[in-house]
């Protein structure tokens, strides 16, 4: 079996990436540069783009090496089934949400994710690695959620020269 080169971007790496006053910036920056030098493609949703245009422009995304995937029919539905296992996790108590609604736009990115075959998703919020990791049983996610605020040569064991 072969490994999925897509990597899914969510809008705060994408915001990190080109904010070079950002602390996270240069985190971002690196996982950019590798993950092209190694010929992944790079994909950010519709949504996320939505997002981003709330306090900037799309002429700012680099869409010469992102691809924008669409959130359509068969995303909807596998969201669907992640908000129904988060809504059980946290009606057990397995889960908190920090006053946040859980069908929000993290779930559907996450579930976009694992529908367009993305092999690492990568963003700078922390918090939505709780639902990750109830969705990564209970939704079979086969993503590796990628925290940028672990530098990518960390990640990926590399000594940078």
């Amino acid at each position: 079996m072969t490994e999925n080169k897509v990597v899914f971007c969510d809008t705060g790496f994408v915001i990190r990436l080109l904010d070079e006053t950002n602390d996270l910036h240069d985190n971002a920056l690196g996982y950019f540069k590798y993950f092209l030098e190694n010929d992944y493609i790079i994909r950010m949703s519709t949504i996320a783009v939505a997002e981003f245009c709330v306090r900037d422009s799309i002429d700012h995304l680099p869409l010469r090496n992102i691809l924008l995937s669409p959130y359509n029919a068969n995303h909807a539905v596998k969201t669907g089934e992640c908000a129904r296992i988060l809504f059980e996790a946290k009606a057990k108590g397995v889960l908190e949400v920090d006053a946040r609604i859980v069908i929000q736009n993290d779930v559907k990115l996450l579930a976009q994710a694992q529908c367009d075959l993305a092999s690492f998703y990568l963003t700078a919020d922390t918090q939505s690695r709780r639902m990750y990791d109830v969705l990564k049983e209970g939704a079979q996610l086969s993503f590796d959620f990628t925290d940028i605020h672990t530098p990518y040569s960390e990640k990926f064991g590399l000594l940078e020269l």
